[in-house]
């Protein structure tokens, strides 16, 4: 005959749940002390844990100390080169500190971004790099309920009270204009992305910045991360009275799509058009293409990122930390000097 009672020790937290009339995510946040649980229903949980002398599994027990030694790293776009390189240097940190590492995919939907942080919470993740901020900061911020379990990478946050480990994109952009403008491009087109990243504005604020000087002029089309809006933006900008001689992308592998397009209309890069990118990703065409680009130090931003949130959980009273990461200006052969400086075009 089947006991009705379970032996000591082998209830589950799914049995905790039943007996208290909650769910098992209830139960473990009452049972690490999650500020969301009320006071009588925390009681009610552990009343129910201790009449079925409950005994939690070692991953409970991290649970119940908040000390998981897990951490999650949100990204936009996994299918972006840029970010599983990021994720490698972010999971080779969190290995040197015998941490593990969730990854998660938000498509940049701050539905998607909310859901993660919340049940990630739950399960006892400790604490979380955001490596896409975009509009979904103030949901994700009110979900984690503490600025301090959270560390911001590769695009700049809004707030002024969270950490981040960001690239400084305006000088990066500027300095990638005035490389062009060195090359006597003074009409140089840019393929951007979506309006609410903070990296697009800075990007373009560079560009601007390094035609200020000289009479040029920035013709700016939005695109997006994918390079999937990269013929409609291009075509629009070589629409234009005067077209651009030099076309920047918002990333790489949106220059190669501009670089596919050009070639599919018959212009030679870059004899006719001289072609640029962010990020300096490792991807097979990009080396084949010789693109110059402006290339982030992912690495560091991985490991600082690691170092800085790793930090604020061992002490929350420690200061935010704000680090700007320099970019170095790569020059390859999609902006050869001696092919396009007899081409500029002035206004």
């Amino acid at each position: 005959m089947r006991s009705s009672r379970r032996a000591r020790g082998s209830a589950t937290i799914v049995d905790v749940a039943a007996a208290a009339g909650v769910s098992p995510s209830t139960v473990s946040r009452a049972i690490r002390g999650h500020p969301d649980v009320g006071e009588q229903t925390r009681a009610q949980v552990l009343a129910s844990a201790d009449t079925l002398r409950y005994r939690p599994s070692t991953l409970a027990r991290a649970l119940a100390s908040g000390r998981s030694q897990t951490i999650g790293l949100l990204v936009s776009d996994i299918a972006n080169p840029f970010y599983p390189r990021l994720a490698k240097a972010v999971e080779r940190e969190c290995r040197k500190r015998h941490y593990s590492l969730v990854i998660c995919n938000t498509d940049d939907s701050e539905l998607e971004s909310v859901e993660y942080v919340e049940r990630l919470t739950d399960q006892g993740v400790e604490g979380f790099i955001h490596a896409s901020v975009g509009i979904d900061e103030g949901p994700v911020l009110e979900a984690l309920r503490d600025a301090k379990r959270i560390v911001f990478a590769n695009r700049r946050p809004r707030s002024e009270s969270v950490s981040y480990v960001v690239s400084n994109n305006e000088a990066g952009g500027r300095q990638l204009g005035e490389h062009l403008v060195s090359l006597g491009h003074r009409r140089i087109g840019f393929v951007a992305g979506p309006s609410w990243a903070s990296s697009v504005e800075e990007r373009r604020r560079g560009l601007s910045q390094a035609l200020e000087g000289c009479g040029g002029q920035l013709l700016v089309a939005e695109g997006d991360f994918a390079a999937t809006k990269a013929p409609q933006a291009v075509r629009a900008l070589l629409a234009a009275a005067i077209r651009p001689t030099a076309i920047v992308g918002i990333n790489d592998r949106v220059a190669g799509g501009v670089y596919g397009l050009l070639l599919d209309l018959g212009l030679h890069v870059p004899g006719e058009v001289a072609l640029a990118g962010f990020d300096n990703i490792d991807f097979g065409w990009v080396q084949a293409l010789s693109l110059t680009t402006v290339a982030q130090r992912t690495d560091t931003m991985g490991r600082r990122a690691v170092e800085i949130l790793l930090r604020q959980l061992d002490k929350p009273s420690v200061r935010i930390t704000r680090q700007e990461l320099p970019m170095d200006l790569l020059v390859r052969g999609t902006t050869d000097a001696g092919q396009t400086s007899s081409r500029a075009e002035v206004p």
